[in-house]
């Protein structure tokens, strides 16, 4: 029998060691989706939003509990989670700063991107890039840990808006450009967050409701397009979006403002975001051809 599971073992060794060897095809994650429902267009009242993490991200996950903290305490922001091993892992975390800490915090689902809080507050996740002249790495916060925050403290779609423009405000976004699709029990927004420029502390962002009646698809590319500010009711926006597009070139001051076609990047356009669209698209409705 020992030298059956000395066997086995010595078998599963060199298979490893094999397969280590092999040569692979070079990484293309093409699948970061996020799909939006609103509660009148699913069967049964549901608010949806998904996410498909694709990439080489951590796949441990840990439900972490509600927490009460003292006065003055502090929460610290790391960059470099989503490459961690385990639970405690501190591989390769970077300090980047605090923030003060909720008096309480909510139960949430930490993944490599927190995703579901005790109340029902979910947010998917995915990737468009932008333009590089926009991030700024001194921006203390990437997408996962406002994600992470939101979490902790928010119960709305709305207020986890709110909150996350409030911290890159006033701590700096530096990440690239992202979509965080961010659903309650009642309504389901998209948020599109890019950098301020190299020279700036601080964000651009663009959030639009999904209408109850209708689904949305984020796949690596913006979409969100002309902002209405007096439709407060499926918009929010930050206050310098044209201001930062003129700035950089992005858009000419010309006619009505476009966010995505202000803040696109080739990366969306690279990674087959048309088919994922049309694919989901074209399954819920197919009698829209």
């Amino acid at each position: 029998m020992k030298k059956v599971f000395l066997s086995i073992a010595l078998l599963a060794f060199v298979f490893s060691a094999f397969a280590q060897e092999i040569s692979q095809p070079e990484f293309d994650g093409q699948s970061c989706t996020s799909i939006m429902v609103g509660k009148s267009a699913s069967k049964d009242g549901s608010v949806i939003t998904s996410h498909t993490c694709d990439g080489r991200y951590r796949t441990w996950m840990h439900m972490e509990p509600a927490e009460d903290h003292a006065p003055g305490a502090v929460h610290q922001v790391y960059k470099g989670t989503l490459h961690t091993t385990f639970r405690g892992d501190t591989t390769g975390l970077r300090l980047a700063g605090v923030i003060p800490e909720a008096r309480h915090t909510y139960a949430y689902l930490n993944t490599a991107y927190p995703c579901l809080n005790e109340h029902q507050l979910a947010i998917g996740e995915s990737t468009f890039s932008g333009p590089d002249t926009l991030i700024n790495p001194a921006g203390m916060f990437l997408i996962e840990e406002l994600e992470r925050v939101a979490l902790q403290r928010c119960t709305t779609a709305r207020d986890a808006i709110r909150l996350i423009a409030d911290l890159i405000k006033v701590y700096g976004y530096g990440d690239g450009g992202e979509c965080i699709t961010i659903a309650d029990k009642h309504e389901v927004w998209q948020m599109e967050i890019l950098g301020e420029g190299p020279d700036k502390i601080g964000g651009v962002w663009a959030a639009q409701r999904i209408p109850d009646d209708e689904v949305g698809v984020s796949a690596n590319i913006p979409r969100i397009g002309r902002i209405d500010r007096k439709d407060k009711d499926h918009f929010m926006v930050s206050d310098n979006v044209e201001k930062v597009a003129l700035k950089y070139g992005l858009w000419d001051g010309q006619g009505d403002f476009v966010f995505w076609k202000a803040f696109h990047s080739s990366y969306g356009g690279g990674k087959n975001f048309s088919d994922r669209e049309f694919f989901i698209l074209n399954a819920l409705a197919p009698s829209l051809h």
